[in-house]
């Protein structure tokens, strides 16, 4: 029994790499006909020279390896799962082993439990990959397309989040990249010895495409930086414009609390930040998603088995696979269905990754349950 159970689990996990490595080759293929030319200079050249033959493949790998990390490895997980399931209880049941098996006294679970506890540790796998390899393509990518930092430097572990560039630290209630404003805006400017020199408070900052900072109302606080007992100088209602490299408005307008680890993410909104609604709904929409997302590897393959074990030594599986790929854009369509009405405010923010995987997870069991009445 063992050496059964041991003989699926292993054609399980073999179908499984090779339906994600097949997989993968195709996206890197497509992309590099899509997008040779941003492949081959993704990081630039020294000196603004055009890469040479050894600099543009080194690119190009560096392209497709981001690329397919950050943008395909998370859906292509379940998506194999689901193949690789499939095809083995599939072929199984043209070979009739199943038939076998099941003649020869074994219950039908003993041969699905294996290969769905080698499931569940590919799902455990792929939750430490999405917060390693995948969390980290995903920062690298997005900071390089849109200038989003890491959450090395941007501390989120506060009501607002704060930077420090040089003699700057700059405190930010919350960001509209939408809008170029930032609101709740505190600056501290240091003199080369570190006593601060300068405090700027605002209620809202517009930055121009430029990069200038533009304040309508501020409130500036000068120090004296040799005579600590002088009183500071206050200015009101001051206009300013504020042209500093260091305050680095595209990396403030870009920050993304849901770039962060999970542990930092709830660190986050457990701390109130002062951000806007939408903003916070979406962190918290992009938190269960990422808490959600590994199990699909497991729930893929549960999902896949009631259409597999239709087929049988006819050799009928486009039925079934049909089947199957229904039943996934099913769950693909009520999650984004789910998403909508969160983003409406008619359900829950965070309740649609449970609740799909929740329900299709029922019903492939009851499925499960009328083929064996």
């Amino acid at each position: 029994m063992r050496i059964l159970s041991h003989y699926f689990a292993t054609r399980f996990l073999g179908l499984f790499v090779m339906v994600l490595a097949a997989a993968l080759m195709v996206l890197a293929t497509i992309e590099l006909v899509l997008n040779l030319e941003d492949a081959s200079g993704w990081g630039g050249a020294a000196g603004g020279a055009s890469p040479g033959g050894l600099e543009a493949l080194a690119a190009a790998a560096r392209y497709l390896g981001l690329r397919l990390t950050s943008y395909y490895l998370a859906d292509v997980l379940p998506i194999a799962s689901c193949i690789a399931a499939f095809t083995l209880f599939a072929l199984s049941g043209r070979a009739m082993e199943l038939v076998a098996i099941q003649a020869g006294g074994v219950r039908p679970a003993r041969i699905l439990l294996p290969v769905l506890g080698t499931a569940l540790i590919l799902s455990l796998a792929s939750a430490v990959l999405h917060e390693t390899l995948i969390l980290r393509a995903d920062q690298i990518w997005s900071r390089a397309e849109g200038g989003a930092p890491t959450e090395a430097e941007i501390d989120f572990a506060r009501r607002a989040f704060w930077v420090q560039k040089g003699p700057l630290i700059t405190n930010v209630g919350h960001a509209d990249p939408e809008k170029r404003t930032l609101h709740d805006v505190e600056i501290f400017e240091r003199s080369h010895l570190g006593a601060v020199v300068r405090v700027i408070r605002t209620d809202r900052v517009a930055i121009e495409d430029s990069g200038v900072w533009r304040i309508d109302e501020g409130t500036v606080w000068r120090f004296d930086p040799i005579d600590f007992s002088a009183d500071p100088e206050v200015e009101r209602g001051v206009p300013l414009l504020l042209d500093h490299e260091a305050l680095q408005a595209d990396l403030l307008l870009s920050a993304d609390p849901a770039l962060l680890p999970i542990a930092d993410v709830r660190s986050y909104l457990g701390n109130a930040p002062r951000a806007t609604p939408s903003s916070l709904r979406r962190v918290v929409r992009r938190l269960h998603e990422r808490l959600s997302s590994p199990w699909l590897v497991l729930v893929f393959a549960w999902l896949a088995v009631p259409f597999a074990l239709r087929v049988d030594a006819r050799g009928r599986i486009a039925a079934p696979a049909v089947g199957a790929v229904v039943t996934l854009s099913l769950f693909y369509v009520t999650q984004s269905a789910g998403q909508t009405l969160a983003q409406r405010e008619l359900i829950p923010v965070g309740v649609t990754p449970w609740v799909t995987i929740a329900l299709f997870s029922l019903g492939a069991a009851i499925a499960m349950r009328f083929r064996s009445t």
